[in-house]
């Protein structure tokens, strides 16, 4: 007999047996048209263009020495670069993906209603490494709590990737797993189904020793993506061994080590496995435990499995993403961007529409059937260890060595965006719930942020400098594919590139050194362009988010020193590898109940780093700031020495006040110890970064035409 009464190997009913008639009431997602954002991209195509003839034109009749008009020329290629990053972004914000408001009238009474009327087996994966149990604790009992409709099952799986003996937060998990199952039921008796499904991953770890071509140690680690070797276990081991208790295997199946394969289509179809870091929690309502028979609303910041399983009730999706909030940082005092609203709010959405598959490595939730059917089988041959799993050495087992090859890619050191990129050119169909149902704790301190995002970015300019390319795909991923599975990495460099060079151009303009001609076309011009650029740069759908892109732009400067190495690292093929950067407080020892405790507050103190530990990033802002500090210090110096004012002066001045705004802004986040002073910095300096360009755009409206391309004699200076 299986959990719901029925004996093992029955017959199933027809909608357990035909995936089609699956299909519920769409998920609450439209797409619309933005006729803001329409028109601000519209006018902007139509600035640039006007801009960049202008500059052409103003290179070519002043062409008379190549030494000087060189100058000219790279500067403006580096602006076309800079372009190609805003470009793309623009436009994928011209026909969101969002959630549709769901009105009071309409909000669902009940699970038919609400559009969720399958049996779901729900498999919650819960990768772990060394980090402490009060983080993973709450991740656990969040996931417990977290409503499922009426007849799907749920399971957690940690997967326990913590091998370290040496390690206090390793030593004991099994036992504290085992702990906190018992005092669940025991303090909620009659809710067995809740807490009975905590299962414990412990993958076997070897290491491949090329020299002795043999493997060595299970307490070693497989070449690849820890992540993703873990993952791997999970969806290739356990949950067949779990699915075995309630669905029937087929008549060839090995009941010692079921396979996917063994299952029929449908029961597949119908299993959902929820990726979940584990320093993410579900969002749950206090009264979640007397809410079990009533349906959530869009909105309402709970109901996270539901609205997962709304959305794979419809046949066209495989995939679904959601947002996640982190509760320990206040908006206003975010210098490293965390909470990402450009991010969240308009680019996914964006790109959903023109049908990129997005995958962030959690909170999303993935059909069983999808990763069964597109498991990155190339991995076999890019991983020496897979490659000599499969001729038999070392051999765990058969279902181990499959483990070892997908569905998550082991290739890169960020598995999501390659998941993400390998389920599009296998065709596979995904979508994103703009709605924040998750919870987490962003990276405290200036050194963890520099681990996770250097980890993000080198494992993007892995894929990169490899035969990976989504360049090379066009055929499976289509143009817009091709495009904007690169238009974030390549995104990393133009943001090196640019901040180097702007922080110079106003160095030379101060020596005298012009980049263009200060003819009124091009005061013309360069205004409508740059007042459309900032107008795409800050095209918000709601008054809030205004500051979440000016943070936006300014992380690109505070993280330009972590992109900066970990391109090199990707280039030269050196590996950082992986690290956890989450620490939370000890959770108290009453705290099982059906909200589990959740860092809400926002920490009032800042990390404080060691300078030895931030050492390179003080050195690269301190030379940025100093560029800036020489422009200003010469541009007051020949102001003073001309006896007035000169906006050939003021302009570099203002750009160079402009471009200080980024390192400053570092120095901060890197001194103050906080929040609060942090928040008054951050504000105080967002308004000298807008007075400044507003300074700069109208210097540029009194500098003499005769200044132009190359040198200029001082006595044509207004």
């Amino acid at each position: 007999m299986n959990s719901n009464g029925a004996a093992k190997g029955a017959p199933l009913p027809r909608s357990a047996r035909d995936p089609q008639v699956m299909s519920a009431p769409p998920p609450k997602l439209r797409s619309k048209t933005s006729k803001p954002a329409t028109a601000f991209f519209v006018l902007y195509m139509a600035a640039l263009i006007a801009y960049l003839v202008i500059r052409c034109i103003g290179i070519a009749r002043g062409m008379t020495n190549w030494s000087e008009r060189g100058y000219s020329i790279a500067v403006l290629i580096v602006e076309v670069i800079g372009v190609s990053a805003l470009v793309p972004y623009a436009f994928a914000n011209l026909k969101p993906t969002l959630p549709i408001e769901e009105l009071e009238k309409d909000a669902p009474t009940t699970w038919k209603e609400f559009g969720v009327s399958d049996n779901f087996d729900v498999f919650i994966l819960v990768p772990c490494y060394k980090e402490s149990w009060a983080t993973i604790k709450r991740t656990l009992m969040c996931a417990m709590f977290a409503r499922v409709p009426p007849g799907c099952r749920k399971h957690i799986i940690l997967g326990n990737d913590g091998h370290d003996v040496s390690n206090p937060n390793c030593q004991a998990r099994p036992e504290l797993v085992k702990k906190l199952q018992h005092d669940m039921r025991r303090m909620y008796p009659g809710r067995e189904d809740w807490f009975y499904a905590i299962h414990e991953s412990r993958r076997p770890k070897v290491r491949f020793d090329p020299n002795n071509n043999t493997f060595t140690g299970d307490n070693k680690r497989i070449a690849g993506n820890a992540k993703s070797l873990n993952l791997n276990h999970c969806i290739k081991i356990v949950i067949p061994n779990i699915l075995a208790h309630h669905h029937p295997l087929s008549s060839k199946a090995n009941p010692a080590e079921p396979r996917l394969a063994d299952f029929d289509e449908a029961v597949l179809r119908r299993s959902v496995v929820v990726v979940l870091d584990c320093d993410m929690a579900i969002a749950n309502d206090p009264n979640e435990f007397m809410l079990v028979d009533r349906p959530p609303r869009n909105g309402d910041g709970v109901g996270f499995l539901p609205k997962i399983l709304r959305v794979l009730s419809d046949d066209r999706w495989d995939l679904v993403l959601t947002p996640q909030y982190f509760t320990n940082i206040s908006p206003y005092a975010d210098a490293f961007n965390h909470l990402n609203p450009q991010f969240w709010e308009y680019i996914l959405p964006g790109l959903t529409t023109l049908g990129y598959v997005a995958c962030t490595g959690t909170n999303m939730g993935l059909r069983l059937s999808m990763l069964h059917n597109h498991s990155s089988t190339n991995d076999r041959n890019e991983n020496q260890a897979v490659k000599e799993f499969a001729k038999g050495q070392g051999i765990v087992s058969a279902r181990y060595e499959a483990a070892m090859q997908g569905p998550f890619p082991v290739y890169s050191v960020t598995e999501d965006y390659a998941l993400s990129l390998e389920l599009k050119k296998a065709g596979v169909k995904g979508t994103y719930h703009a709605e924040y149902l998750v919870r987490g704790a962003a990276p405290s301190g200036i050194t963890a942020v520099d681990i996770q995002r250097g980890r993000w970015t080198e494992g993007h300019y892995q894929i990169f400098f490899s035969r990976k390319n989504p360049a090379f795909y066009p055929h499976k991923l289509g143009l817009m594919g091709a495009i904007y599975y690169n238009y974030g990495t390549l995104a990393y460099l133009a943001n090196i590139i640019t901040i180097w060079v702007y922080q110079f151009v106003p160095l030379l303009s101060a020596l005298g050194i012009q980049p263009v001609a200060f003819s009124p076309a091009f005061r013309y011009a360069a205004t409508a362009y740059l007042l459309l650029t900032v107008a795409l740069q800050y095209y918000v759908r709601e008054a809030p988010h205004y500051f979440g892109m000016w943070r936006a732009n300014m992380s690109n400067i505070l993280l330009s020193w972590t992109y900066t190495k970990a391109i090199t690292r990707a280039a030269l093929g050196t590996k950082s590898g992986f690290a956890t950067h989450t620490a939370a407080e000890d959770a108290p020892a009453d705290d099982i109940m059906p909200n589990p405790p959740m860092p809400d507050k926002q920490e009032d103190s800042l990390a404080q780093e060691s300078v030895r530990d931030v050492v390179g990033q003080l050195l690269y802002f301190a030379l940025l700031l100093l560029l800036s500090f020489a422009t200003i210090v010469i541009c007051i110096a020949k102001t003073v020495q001309g006896g007035r004012l000169h906006s050939r002066f003021l302009l570099p001045a203002a750009w160079a006040l402009y471009n200080a705004v980024g390192p400053v802004l570092f120095f901060c986040a890197a001194t103050l110890k906080k929040s609060k002073s942090l928040e008054l910095a951050m504000y105080l300096l967002s308004m000298m970064h807008t007075l400044m360009s507003f300074t700069a755009l109208v210097a540029m409206w009194f500098v003499n035409s005769a200044l132009s391309i190359g040198y200029i004699d001082p006595t044509q200076q207004k």
